[in-house]
């Protein structure tokens, strides 16, 4: 529902240009501020802060301007586009939106997990468990997999195949090139804080290969304005994110991170378990906001933590505005077993601790989605 005092209708909603600053006076959360230019340039300064910031809150900003590194110009100028892309995609009538809903099944097994490609519709998702309330974003999840395959036919992708919208069919070519920088943002983070803790970088970057099928994707969201003053309203859920790393881009408000880390990457109610607030996340011009997934507290053994998050409208005369946001998510290959890596800075398991079950990455995230309240067509 549109705000009483929405600006104006454009002919577009995605405007960067005409968004108000972020309000003064909200409790917010200072995060570092890592430099991609210098990550790339191995400055072991640099290096030495962004694992100390990886063991502790997981979230941090990096700067892409600093220095103007390639792939960071690819990030900033790709997202604005793929956001435009999503905001055509967004438009489309709800009917035709929910014939690309994500959750086809892979494989033909009853129980068989679901893919999370696709279209995700207002309210699939559980914001409180205990009341019942649902989220109020959607999101189209844009498969690594499709947008980077040679395949010159869309039907013979390897994920959906031509079951895109034409919107994102025909930005391909965008979304490949966004996709690859982004992916080498993160395995180039990935790499260094295991090297730190005496992994070769091999062993993380052989785990997520751009090239082998993984649930890596861009994820277009539009949350709707406020819609009141009061508490608001969930646009996404309080999780922790599933995979490995996490790259976002965004220009309203709305992010928040729980005030206390946790190594607790698995809630079975969606609520952090130790005591905090939420604090707002300000938009950083130039910058992404980096985090660590569930997969990397798994990778290290909980050497590095995952942060707990959750995205509300945004807020003040922000919060007019319809939310865009532009996530590409590092995910382990589908066949990767889900296990501890060896290294001497990796705790290993004490004697007589119970051994977890092993679970290929695929049943492993999929799980985890589940255990995030998210309903699949036909699932029960």
């Amino acid at each position: 529902m549109p705000h009483a005092n929405s600006p104006t209708p454009t002919t577009a909603e995605f405007t960067p240009s005409e968004y108000p600053p972020f309000p003064s006076g909200l409790p917010t959360v200072e995060l570092e501020t890592i430099s991609l230019s210098k990550l790339l340039a191995r400055d072991a300064a640099e290096q030495a802060r962004v694992f100390e910031v990886c063991k502790g809150r997981g979230f941090f900003y990096l700067d892409l301007e600093d220095g103007q590194p390639a792939a960071g110009e690819t990030l900033l100028r790709g997202a604005d586009a793929i956001a435009r892309t999503g905001e055509r995609t967004f438009a489309l009538p709800t009917d035709e939106k929910m014939g690309y809903l994500m959750g086809a099944a892979v494989g033909a097994a009853a129980n068989a997990p679901r893919q999370l490609f696709g279209y995700k519709q207002v309210g699939a998702t559980l914001a409180n468990k205990a009341t019942g309330v649902r989220d109020t974003a959607e999101f189209f999840n844009v498969a690594k997999d499709d947008m980077t395959s040679p395949a010159a036919d869309p039907a013979d992708m390897p994920r959906r195949g031509a079951s895109w919208p034409s919107a994102i069919l025909e930005q391909r070519e965008l979304f490949a090139g966004y996709m690859r920088a982004a992916h080498g943002v993160g395995m180039l983070i990935l790499g260094l804080l295991v090297d730190k803790l005496g992994v070769k970088p091999e062993e993380i970057w052989n785990r997520h290969r751009i090239g082998e099928l993984a649930g890596d994707h861009v994820r277009i969201t539009r949350g709707p304005p406020r819609d009141k003053e009061e508490m608001p309203e969930i646009q996404t859920p309080s999780h922790t994110d599933f995979g490995t790393i996490t790259i976002l881009m965004n220009w309203l408000g709305g992010l928040q991170v729980w005030s206390e880390s946790s190594r607790s990457a698995i809630l079975t109610d969606g609520q952090p378990d130790v005591p905090g607030e939420w604090l707002w996340v300000v938009p950083k011009r130039g910058c992404a906001i980096i985090n660590l997934g569930d997969a990397a507290v798994k990778f290290t053994n909980g050497v590095f933590c995952s942060g707990r998050h959750r995205v509300i409208p945004a807020p003040g005369p922000q919060g007019k505005f319809p939310r865009y946001s532009v996530v590409y998510f590092v995910r382990p290959e589908d066949k990767v077993i889900m296990e501890a890596l060896e290294g001497e800075g990796i705790p290993k398991k004490e004697q007589g601790e119970e051994e977890e079950q092993k679970l290929t990455a695929t049943d492993w995230i999929y799980r985890q989605a589940m255990n995030l309240g998210t309903v699949f067509p036909g699932s029960k």
